[in-house]
């Protein structure tokens, strides 16, 4: 039964003629780690080895990877313990042979991407000084290079600064000069894109292949012999990795620049050390139970937070494979995630969207498999019994989508809430069961060592509501523990809502060159997140920004957000954005764009307005509508309201609600 089930998948999948995984065949290269060439990566710091000593050692003189990976974890530990970081690049000496990246050219290991970024190291290190934090703005596509470029920028001591294809000349352009790069790194592909940028502002370039990454075959040289430089040199008490800097530089610098969106403004580079990035990583695999048995399917761009560090770094970090995607395509992706012709060792274990992408697979789905009840049960046994976990952030979760998605695939998507500045804080629970659950519409607790409070809208001092994500504590583990720390705050008998703050050390430093901004959007130690959040029956909620998703309206404070989540329970409604509009009598005024799943029908707004009465109180309801044909959207699925104003000054008047 389920291998006609497949087969019948599998005809669907082939049809679809999809470039970025080879019709459906393993990539696999012509590679062979032996052990020979996997110790070539250690020095263990013994005397030299001569050809006469080397003749008469015995089988117990050999070397051992499982000892030799237990020395380095302890020496890992030891120097964590003494407030040293360990970065990624460094924990891949771990793994070894395993698969690290495998893309649309190819697989690599842990051992030859360390390999690949060390050379590609002395390159960075030859032009900024060797642990100089200069600033390295890096253009790569989705693929193994972006992973080569970021650990070398860190091996030598750099800051990374990553930029997208994506992005016009023009804001490419202003990330460079507003970081003041000291080089930029590029893939050969992309030459055409960063080229003229560097030659425009008299910046060196270097450019990175994938043949910067080293094959690791029998003929590679010994580096345990002696006249060969030793990439790794441990001892019982000293590691010395070869052009990296030690973890006490790391402990102390700055990892990487990302820049906001610039949705009120100019983006803002935002500093995040490699204490920050460490504390994440922790809190992350912590809660969300990541770990080397993983196989992560990657298909978010990777100049945000959500692909950069959560869905990248931190798997890299413990060792989970990472299956990177050029760009999301919907086929593409149902391949991938229902391991259509592709081998056990690449079935996705975890996978991490945003909203908008969970919305295009089920319209793929509704369009090609929702007829056949044999393929939906497939899909559904499937989904439910060989992927861990799904993950939605970086843009409100429609309870449509979540219900929609459940049905489907028999996952209840974990949405959790960050931004670039405080990296990820809030999250629903790993584990479900009696006491714990996935709420649609809400984003769960804060994350292990994440402080959260909500203060009374516009009154820093009177706090509402505190508490602790605690590493290791009941929300996120099956043990009887507290789920938080004693807060001076009682857990409420009522729902309450206010300004959403956040402190901990996975908050960013500063903003680049921003003292003064750095500045005002701290109070006491915590960072003001500009959302008005809510807390109810053990959950925080966001309400949505205080700027523009909190409507003042005739002496109500209206949600956007909820506005906007029950409007899309309608029918004939695919996706809708609501905000205020300007008015002289009511303060503001509640204001939607509406797109139709019908283009070519709009909705009756008397019909809407009858129908959404026992969705939203009448007050809530718009009393302007346009429909559009799109709403535009970022890279990450996030709408810029202030530009939607924009959209009722257009030609086509927009529809006046009835009272």
């Amino acid at each position: 039964m389920f291998l006609r089930r497949s087969r019948t998948i599998t005809n669907y999948f082939n049809v679809c003629a999809l470039n970025n995984i080879n019709n459906g065949k393993t990539c696999r290269q012509n590679l062979i780690i032996t052990e020979k060439s996997y110790k070539c990566l250690y020095s263990t710091n013994t005397a030299p080895i001569n050809s006469a000593t080397r003749s008469q050692q015995t089988v117990s003189d050999e070397f051992n990877e499982v000892d030799y990976v237990k020395r380095l974890k302890k020496k890992f530990e030891d120097e964590t313990r003494d407030n040293g970081i360990i970065p990624p690049f460094k924990r891949a000496l771990l793994f070894g042979s395993k698969i690290a990246v495998k893309d649309a050219k190819g697989e690599t290991s842990f051992a030859r991407l360390f390999l690949g970024a060390k050379k590609l190291s002395v390159k960075i290190s030859n032009i900024c000084g060797s642990g100089a934090s200069a600033r390295v703005c890096f253009l790569c596509p989705n693929d193994v290079q972006y992973v080569l470029a970021q650990w070398a920028t860190w091996f030598s001591g750099q800051i990374a600064v990553p930029l997208s294809p994506r992005h016009p000349v023009e804001l490419l352009e202003y990330y460079v000069n507003d970081c003041d790069a000291s080089l930029l790194v590029c893939a050969a592909e992309l030459e055409h894109i960063l080229e003229p940028i560097a030659k425009k502002f008299n910046k060196p370039i270097i450019f990175v292949e994938r043949s910067d990454i080293p094959e690791m075959t029998e003929g590679t040289t010994s580096l345990l012999d002696p006249k060969a430089e030793n990439v790794v040199q441990l001892s019982q008490s000293n590691l010395v990795i070869t052009g990296a800097q030690n973890s006490k530089f790391y402990a102390d610098s700055k990892a990487m620049i990302l820049y906001t969106s610039g949705t009120t403004g100019r983006p803002k580079g935002v500093v995040l050390t490699h204490k920050n990035l460490n504390a994440q990583i922790t809190s992350l695999t912590n809660a969300w139970h990541i770990d080397d048995k993983d196989t992560v399917l990657h298909v978010l761009p990777l100049h945000h937070f959500h692909g950069v560090v959560n869905g990248l770094v931190c798997p890299l970090n413990v060792g989970s494979k990472l299956i990177m995607l050029p760009q999301f395509e919907s086929s593409n992706v149902w391949t991938y995630l229902l391991n259509v012709n592709m081998p056990m060792r690449d079935r996705i274990s975890l996978f991490m969207a945003v909203p908008t992408i969970y919305s295009l697979l089920i319209q793929e789905y509704d369009k090609i498999f929702s007829q056949n009840s044999q393929m939906t049960e497939y899909i559904k046994s499937h989904c439910k019994n060989k992927i861990r976990l799904m993950i939605s952030g970086s843009a409100p979760l429609p309870e449509t989508v979540f219900n929609r998605w459940y049905e489907i695939t028999g996952h209840k998507l974990l949405e959790r809430y960050g931004m670039t500045e405080i990296g990820m804080a809030l999250s629903n629970p790993y584990i479900q069961d009696k006491a714990r659950d996935r709420r649609p519409g809400t984003v769960g607790n804060p994350l292990p060592f994440v402080e959260v409070k909500i203060t009374e809208s516009g009154n820093p001092k009177n706090t509402l509501i505190q508490r602790k994500g605690e590493r290791g504590r009941g929300f996120w583990n099956k043990i009887d523990t507290p789920l938080f720390d004693v807060s001076p705050q009682a857990e409420p008998s009522e729902p309450i809502s206010g300004d959403l703050y956040i402190r901990g050390p996975t908050v960013f430093q500063e903003y680049w060159n921003k003292p003064e901004e750095t500045k005002k959007e701290f109070v006491d130690g915590w960072f003001k997140t500009g959302d008005t959040a809510g807390y109810e029956n053990g959950y925080f909620k966001i309400l949505g920004r205080s700027s523009v998703d909190i409507i003042k309206s005739g002496g109500y404070k209206l949600s956007a957000l909820e506005i906007e989540s029950k409007l899309l329970e309608h029918p004939k409604i695919l996706d809708v954005a609501v905000l205020a509009l300007p008015d002289e009598t009511w303060g503001s005024k509640v204001a939607a764009l509406v797109v139709c799943r019908n283009q070519e029908e709009e909705i009756d707004i008397d019909e809407l307005k009858e129908w959404s009465k026992s969705k939203i109180p009448s007050y809530s309801f718009p009393t302007v509508i346009k429909f559009t044909k799109l709403i535009p959207k970022n890279a990450m699925g996030k709408v810029n309201k202030r530009d939607l104003i924009k959209e009722f000054s257009e030609k086509k008047e927009p529809v006046e609600a009835p009272q």
